[in-house]
């Protein structure tokens, strides 16, 4: 049977970051056992394509900086240029893009793909039973979904626990691909227009920021109530409500608006074991309150918190485009 990890590498490679012979591949990882054996069939899967690969080693570089805001991060010129210059960067371990570049604004920029800088899911890669075009789906989806939100004046989103959330595509509204966590995970980052907002939403998963963590998604969930964009209240297990309100209390900006709602395109279950909070399963959709302060630009806030809707129904203008937490490809694959 053919090496798992080397065939899931070549993947990685041709489908999610589109690699052609004679181009060049950055590899950064750690010194991790798996991440280096995920770094070395990387670079085995670009030998083979007619690439040209180079594995850097940046485990003393992330220790050093550990734990330090880019803005205190020391940037390391030959680092920063590997990363500028190559024509593919895949980052398996070690620093953030943010970190190794020094600008805060990348991380959106980055989780696009467009520069084709991405992020290695890495766990269990040499398990993977994935196909090339279960992969390529993804990408299909992503696409025809930013396409598609050009013409949509309303989304609603519905789930089983409740949710009843509608928003506006109007003046100042954007979405963002999210093609750069590979080769699992897809994504379409919507800011809504801002105060368009309204309804309520059920968060029946785990959220980020540990105000919902994944052993606590037993308890009463997590109602929120919005209008114009705005929470208007929230109700649910008293103990999470209690830190939702702290968090909010410690935004600067304030922090209880809705920063986005990111419409999965994955539906790859092994995508599920990557996320350690367990937010960004397949089969979810999640609605982010923050406070960004560049939505003209920017779809995630300094302070953003993801909070998982399962089982959604996704409505664009009344079609249907995900049910029951499935993206429907009979919708999105006509032509």
């Amino acid at each position: 049977m053919e090496n798992l990890l080397l065939r899931n590498a070549r993947i990685v490679l041709e489908v999610s970051c589109l690699a052609k012979p004679g181009e060049s591949v950055l590899i950064l990882t750690d010194e991790r056992e798996h991440l280096m054996a995920c770094a070395r069939a990387l670079e085995a899967a670009a030998v083979e394509l007619g690439a040209t690969p180079v594995i850097m080693d940046v485990s003393s570089y992330s220790r050093v900086m550990a734990g330090k805001p880019p803005h205190e991060s020391r940037v390391l010129k030959p680092v920063k240029a590997a990363v500028e210059s190559a024509d593919i960067v895949i980052r398996a371990g070690g620093l953030d893009y943010v970190h190794l570049v020094g600008d805060p604004d990348t991380h959106d920029k980055f989780l696009t793909a467009q520069q084709r800088r991405v992020h290695l899911q890495s766990k269990d890669m040499q398990n993977w039973d994935i196909t090339p075009e279960e992969v390529a789906a993804i990408r299909k989806r992503t696409l025809w979904l930013v396409e598609r939100l050009r013409s949509v004046k309303q989304v609603l989103v519905t789930s089983p626990a409740g949710t009843d959330f509608s928003f506006g595509l109007g003046p100042g509204a954007k979405w963002l691909p999210i093609l750069g966590i590979v080769p699992l995970y897809g994504e379409v980052a919507i800011t809504p227009q801002q105060g368009s907002e309204s309804g309520v939403y059920v968060i029946d998963g785990p959220t980020q920021r540990g105000v919902r963590p994944m052993n606590e998604t037993d308890r009463a969930p997590l109602r929120i109530e919005v209008k114009a964009g705005r929470i208007q209240d929230m109700s649910g297990d008293p103990e999470q409500v209690g830190r939702l309100r702290t968090l909010i209390a410690s935004g600067n900006p304030p922090f209880a608006v809705i920063d986005e709602v990111g419409v999965v395109t994955t539906r790859i279950e092994a995508n599920n074991a990557h996320w350690r909070d367990g937010t960004h399963r397949h089969d979810t959709l999640h609605i982010a309150l923050g406070n960004n302060l560049k939505r003209d630009t920017m779809v995630h806030g300094q302070l953003h918190m993801d909070g998982e809707v399962r089982r959604p129904t996704v409505r664009l203008d009344g079609q249907v485009i995900v049910e029951d937490g499935v993206f429907l490809d009979s919708v999105c694959m006509q032509r």
